[in-house]
């Protein structure tokens, strides 16, 4: 048995993002990286010589099969075709999943993982990871604060280098589906509908560039520009608004405000920084404290199972962002404005935290 108050974790899919998971599970001082399975004898070989009291599975099962009873959760960065099975089966033998983005990629798979976490009284949490950005959190705050005033438009940029290892999808399902997320999350509403335009241009198979107008369900508009095309990598979230606006920059984590010429200023925050021009409003930029997305992520996640609370991210919301990101790309294939179905959030029901 693992000491009280520390959770032991398998890895399941150790290539570019499950080896980032190894190397900060291994810094977590309430974790215990137990095994990692991944069908890549090289990719087995990088985690290990990072985390060497690890065991190793070719298969993902034998894991399953030898240690389900004795690890506690697990981490699935599998090629998201495979995410429905490998959870299914997680859940199905009493461990608590953290699941990368997408939930899955499809939305029958993803409503089986949702039913399958709530039947096993397990947490299912989902690694949408910019969620854990400090940038969008404060985002966030300014619009609920009402800083930005009524909201017009939210513009998500997300674009940069072809990526080689991604090979099981397109830029509607890997990109799209973390500025979908992001933007429901800060405006706090859903999607309503979408109009997408892209194309396959350098992909064998999957879409590689997307534009998108979405609109959420009060009339505010949505932006979405996702490529794998652009030499530059950006990442990038502008919301606007009546009372000004405000961008946020992922990468340097950081956030400008810009309000209104024809809004007085009347609130003296001392910790920014004003730069007033001759036709434009005062623009203030926030000094945030730096953070790992994917440290904050892991930990809520621990935290999560610990102490039985809530998942920060939960399947539901996991499913909202995936049945968003296929109709976009929808949209894509067929050239048509796809409208969504409502989805309410199903009751919860009680779920069991490690003993």
């Amino acid at each position: 048995m693992a000491p009280s108050g520390t959770l032991r974790v398998a890895v399941i899919g150790v290539g570019t993002m499950g080896a980032r998971h190894v190397a900060v599970l291994q810094q977590l001082e309430r974790t215990r990286l137990v095994a990692i399975a991944d069908s890549d004898p090289v990719a087995r070989g990088r985690s290990l010589a990072v985390a060497p009291g690890a065991r190793e599975f070719a298969d993902w099962r034998a894991l399953l099969d030898q240690m389900g009873s004795s690890i506690d959760a697990v981490c699935v960065a599998a090629p998201s075709v495979c995410h429905a099975e490998i959870v299914i089966a997680a859940l199905q033998v009493g461990l608590h999943v953290l699941v990368e983005k997408p939930i899955a990629t499809t939305v029958s798979d993803a409503l089986r993982m949702r039913a399958a976490a709530r039947d096993a009284g397990r947490k299912l949490m989902v690694g949408h990871v910019e969620r854990f950005n400090p940038a969008v959190a404060r985002v966030r705050e300014l619009v609920r604060e009402g800083r930005v005033g009524r909201i017009f438009r939210a513009h998500a940029t997300r674009v940069g280098p072809f990526p080689r290892r991604i090979q099981d999808t397109g830029v509607a399902l890997d990109l799209a589906s973390h500025d979908i997320d992001v933007m429901q999350y800060v405006l706090g509403e859903d999607l309503q509908q979408v109009f997408a335009d892209g194309g396959t241009f350098v992909h064998e198979r999957h879409e590689d560039l997307i534009t998108c107008l979405l609109r959420f369900e009060t009339g505010t508009l949505g932006l979405l520009d996702v490529n794998w095309l652009s030499p530059e990598k950006r990442r990038e979230l502008v919301i606007l608004g009546d009372a000004g606006m405000v961008r946020a920059e992922y990468l340097t984590q950081d956030v400008w405000f810009m309000e209104s010429t024809e809004m007085p200023v009347t609130h003296p925050w001392e910790e920014l920084a004003l730069l007033r021009g001759d036709a434009e409003g005062s623009a203030m930029r926030f000094a945030l404290r730096k953070v790992e997305p994917l440290r904050a992520e892991l930990e809520s996640f621990v935290d999560c199972v610990l102490n039985d609370l809530p998942e920060p991210i939960d399947a539901h919301e996991g499913v909202r962002a995936l049945a968003v990101a296929l109709a976009v790309r929808e949209s894509v294939r067929s050239g048509r404005l796809i409208r969504l179905l409502e989805m309410p959030a199903p009751r919860r029901a009680g779920v069991a935290s490690i003993s």
